[in-house]
């Protein structure tokens, strides 16, 4: 159950003067809670929004049970969104304000939903807060919204066979899926498979010379069509599969299948790949031809820490980066791969982050000290993901970066400042 509030800002712009008042627009506040995970007062929340046509769109999301609390058995939140044009827009151009309640099962999810108006027609972001109106709780997101004119992963509606709700961009295992489509999107739909091995991310400080993307898919299908609008996508092989009804036109919704363990490091290849980072050169060489490279990879940890407990200390920390990195910068590639995974793992979580439509900026330790680092993200233009950004290297982090790994190799968990 859930009552709701909307507002629409066109209606009462007439009462604002927005030039004489300062600017509160998302680009100015410190984002950096989107990067932490130990912070005790945020919700865990999963959402997954869907174009449903005729200016029309629907957030879907998900929230453990056991992350609310309860009053006399029921638990009772808000939501609140704003949807702007852009992350420096200083006022947004609709908000509504939801509450609900529903019974708490402990271990159980709660699944629900909220309409938002979004005219086709450009990209917007939409800000979502979820507060716990029982305790001092909640969670802040900022969504990136692709234009509903476009197909895009925002077009449809994601389910294993099983009929249950995939929140992420990625699965973990291959099954075949169902996409539920609106009424408003052509038919027929089309995937594109492809298999690729992407480099991990270079150092901050290196020149790079990114190789052109074949865009030649390794496979075209089409989807067949199941009934009420849904599609049937089977996803059989590690890779990506961009949805599509045009296939003349290179954007589409992606689906990634990176592994059933993902985003976790357990492999033997996700224990060992990431290691590049804080390795020199002929000590990763020797793990990599090492006959027992599992036994390499615990012998270097040991080796770094100094003793058994401190190596198990330092292999927890690391590699709960690298999942981190996983979940939440993951794009085309796995997200420690990416110029930001690198920097989340090496040099720990920012104190501050900073958003536009086009940069995002991290900065650690205190703004204008001699030793503060700021590294600056570039949002790239993807017809896979719109989570891809690459870092502005330069020169001046070499420094900084040794720095952070020479700590690493200490046997010390560096979280830079």
């Amino acid at each position: 159950m859930h009552v709701l509030i909307r507002f629409s800002w066109f209606l009462i712009l007439t009462l604002t003067l927005s030039a004489c008042k300062s600017s509160n627009s998302i680009s100015g506040r410190n984002l950096s809670h989107l990067y932490r995970v130990d912070l005790e007062e945020e919700i865990e929340v999963d959402y997954e929004l869907v174009h449903l046509g005729g200016g029309k769109s629907r957030l879907a999301f998900k929230i453990a049970a056991d992350m609310l609390a309860s009053a006399q058995g029921e638990t009772n939140f808000s939501i609140r969104y704003r949807l702007y044009q852009t992350y420096s827009s200083p006022d947004p151009i609709d908000s509504g304000y939801s509450i609900f309640a529903a019974n708490v099962v402990s271990g159980r999810e709660i699944h629900d939903h909220l309409d938002v108006d979004i005219p086709a027609g450009r990209n917007y972001m939409l800000d979502v807060s979820i507060t716990d109106l029982n305790a001092v709780k909640m969670n802040r997101q900022y969504i990136d919204v692709i234009n509903p004119s476009h197909f895009s992963r925002q077009s449809f509606q994601l389910q294993t066979s099983l009929g249950e709700r995939v929140f992420t961009s990625y699965v973990t295992q291959a099954d075949s899926f169902e996409l539920k489509l609106g009424s408003h999107v052509d038919k027929p739909i089309y995937a594109r498979f492809y298999d690729r091995n992407f480099p991990i991310a270079a150092p901050p400080f290196s020149a790079t010379n990114n190789r052109p993307f074949e865009f030649r898919p390794d496979r075209v299908f089409e989807l067949e069509i199941a009934g009420d609008e849904r599609i049937g996508l089977p996803i059989t092989r590690s890779g990506f599969y961009q949805v599509s009804n045009d296939t003349l036109k290179k954007m589409g919704g992606t689906v990634y299948y990176f592994g059933q363990h993902f985003p976790a490091a357990k492999t033997l290849n996700d224990l060992l790949l990431p290691l590049r980072y804080i390795t020199t050169s002929p000590e990763y060489k020797a793990i990599v031809e090492s006959e027992n490279k599992k036994q390499a990879i615990d012998e270097y940890w040991l080796g770094v820490g100094g003793s058994a407990e401190r190596a198990r200390m330092l292999i927890k920390s690391y590699y709960s980066r690298v999942e981190e990195a996983n979940t939440i910068f993951s794009s085309y590639m796995e997200g420690w791969k990416t110029d930001r995974g690198m920097c989340f793992i090496v040099f720990g979580p920012p104190s501050h982050v900073y958003r536009t439509t086009a940069q995002e900026t991290w900065l650690y330790g205190e703004q204008g000290k001699y030793n503060a680092l700021r590294l600056v993200f570039t949002r790239v233009v993807n017809p896979f993901t719109a989570n891809d950004f690459r870092l502005n290297r330069n020169a001046t982090l070499k420094s900084p970066w040794y720095r952070a790994v020479e700590f690493w190799r200490q046997g010390r968990v560096i979280t830079y400042k």
